[in-house]
């Protein structure tokens, strides 16, 4: 029974750590414990940080389809100093930035990181279409009626978001056609009923 006990406060913050970390998210100090169990409950015993290869296990038990790419292109936007882990402080903030509602600016700077997958603060067409098409490989969704594949629905998104055809999407372009066209960052928050 003390084992069990010691597990269970392992997977418990301290009430300062909370504290700390409620001035970055806005998360309840009972969301911040839920998430923090079932971060730990990810981990090998002896690890305190997540690895790309975990984070993708986490990904697929979550999703029907093969989610792999996309949970390595969210690993990329949680791992925001490229160490090559995401700790519990980084994974939170990633949650609360990536499924935040209230804070549209934040949602699309995430989401445009999300697209732009080389970081030169561009999204290419072929970025456009690697992560609609990880997308739909996870979710296995069905396409819209009039769209033959995830390739032809990332072409369209492009074109229409690329206003001065340039060959490539910046943040004022996105930012100004995801709010025209809410499906793309819907695609992101992997969202059946686009």
């Amino acid at each position: 029974m003390g084992n069990s006990s010691a597990k269970t406060q392992k997977l418990k913050l301290r009430p300062q750590s909370i504290e700390e970390l409620q001035q970055i998210v806005e998360f309840t100090p009972e969301e911040i414990q839920a998430w923090y169990a079932e971060y730990r409950s990810s981990l090998a015993s002896n690890q305190a940080e997540l690895t790309k290869e975990e984070f993708k296990k986490v990904y697929n038990t979550l999703f029907i389809g093969d989610a792999s790419k996309f949970a390595e292109h969210i690993f990329r936007t949680f791992d925001t100093d490229n160490s090559g882990t995401v700790n519990f402080k980084k994974f939170l903030v990633g949650l609360c930035v990536s499924g935040r509602e209230s804070d549209t600016e934040c949602k699309l700077r995430w989401a445009f990181r999300m697209y732009d997958v080389n970081g030169d603060g561009y999204i290419s067409k072929e970025e456009m279409r690697e992560i609609i098409e990880a997308i739909f490989k996870m979710t296995n969704a069905i396409l819209p009626e009039g769209i033959g594949s995830a390739e032809e629905m990332a072409d369209s998104f492009f074109h229409r978001f690329d206003t001065n055809a340039d060959g490539r999407i910046t943040y004022e372009e996105f930012k100004d056609g995801a709010k025209e066209d809410s499906v793309i960052i819907k695609l992101l928050e992997c969202d059946p009923d686009i």
